[in-house]
């Protein structure tokens, strides 16, 4: 994480930091950064793989800034209560019925079926109320049959499109050949916990889910057309 000028924060992730940061401060990156000099480095840490770095750089990116300081001083009980506290301010919003386009919902079971009976994976696109759109990704997890991972570059382009303009990406979606339209033991453990939309299709059953920082919340949701 940078602190930008105004203070400003910009997140990131790289698999070279001390390139990256040379790349930011001589101002050869385009975007955000670039036009908001001094930078200063003030929070990092290692990730496993690149999924799991990109899935941390989403989630942070979506805190207020109180949070993000709490995480730059390491204080990890302020960051807790300000999370109980946002979960209970948008109680009443996550409530609100959900609306997908119909072509949305007939594209994730036709998918899932032609991914039998290896796991469907993709992304959602569109605002927080609304999916208009499905892409299918490829699932480069080693155990397609029983987890999914949606292909890293698939997700940076996806991300790199919507901050030049394009769809937004509301959530993801997968798909369990051989078991229920609910978030299983390892959606729970290696979901990010960044309020976005997850769909789950499971034989003929499609149920929507917002993934909040207290866990999964089963959406209600409403077929439109256009």
């Amino acid at each position: 994480m940078l602190h930008c000028r105004a203070g400003r924060f910009y997140t990131g992730h790289t698999d070279d930091l001390e390139r990256r940061i040379g790349q930011h401060q001589s101002g050869s990156i385009p975007g955000y950064a670039q036009a908001r000099h001094p930078l200063e480095l003030v929070w990092s840490q290692e990730f496993p793989t690149r999924y799991e770095a990109l899935c941390a750089e989403r989630r942070i990116k979506g805190w207020s800034r109180k949070k993000k300081l709490a995480l730059i001083r390491g204080g990890w009980e302020q960051i807790s209560r300000l999370a109980k506290s946002k979960s209970s301010a948008s109680t009443s919003s996550a409530r609100t019925v959900l609306k997908v386009e119909q072509s949305v919902l007939s594209y994730l079971r036709a998918e899932a079926e032609r991914a039998h009976p290896l796991e469907a994976c993709g992304i959602l696109l569109g605002t927080e109320g609304r999916i208009g759109r499905a892409v299918a990704c490829a699932n480069v997890h080693p155990s397609p049959r029983t987890h999914f991972e949606i292909d890293p570059a698939a997700l940076i382009a996806a991300y790199k499109a919507a901050r030049e303009g394009g769809s937004a990406i509301a959530g993801y979606w997968h798909s369990h050949p051989a078991g229920a339209a609910v978030p299983s033991a390892v959606d729970q453990a290696s979901a990010s916990r960044d309020g976005r939309v997850w769909a789950i299709v499971a034989a003929e059953a499609l149920t929507f889910w917002r993934d909040g920082e207290d866990g999964f919340e089963a959406l209600s949701y409403t077929q439109v057309n256009g």
